[in-house]
């Protein structure tokens, strides 16, 4: 691969699994930026952080395909990278920035929509402290909360 090529991010498309209620109901799939492995582009390590996929995490390995509107699609997960991925929704949206900086000073990646927050809990971070104060935050109602991906060789 070319130096230009090394930096490349590619855009998935990831169909959305629902869960029993139908949640996300406004979204049938998540579009993820991509690191490509080969030229192809059909080994990626996903480089961004899913707000709505369950099973996929970031820095993981996947397998894409070319899909009939010419993007590239899902597949399969290849390999695991070793992160952890929960989602809150924030019931109380002026703690929002309270609620960044303690995720932060736990060490976990982030994104954040509106009220939602994707976290990201890298290897080393300590996801047992990370669960702990996802789980207190739900405890007291200020949250809902989600995983979407659980690396359990993290415990």
């Amino acid at each position: 691969m070319s130096s230009s090529q090394e930096s490349l991010l590619v855009e998935v498309r990831f169909e959305i699994e629902k869960d029993a209620e139908g949640y996300p109901k406004s979204r049938d799939a998540e579009a993820l930026l991509c690191k490509p492995l080969n030229p192809e582009c059909s080994v990626c390590v996903v480089a961004s952080v899913p707000f709505y996929l369950r099973n996929v995490a970031y820095g993981d390995i996947v397998r894409t395909e070319e899909s009939p509107s010419e993007s590239l699609r899902f597949r399969e997960v290849i390999q695991r990278g070793g992160y952890s991925i929960f989602r809150l929704l924030l019931h109380d949206p002026p703690t929002k920035d309270e609620v960044i900086r303690k995720l932060l000073d736990l060490d976990v990646l982030l994104e954040h929509e509106g009220d939602l927050i994707a976290i990201v809990v890298p290897p080393a971070a300590d996801l047992r402290a990370v669960l702990d104060y996802v789980v207190e935050g739900k405890r007291k109602g200020l949250w809902g909360a989600q995983d979407g991906y659980v690396f359990e060789d993290n415990f």
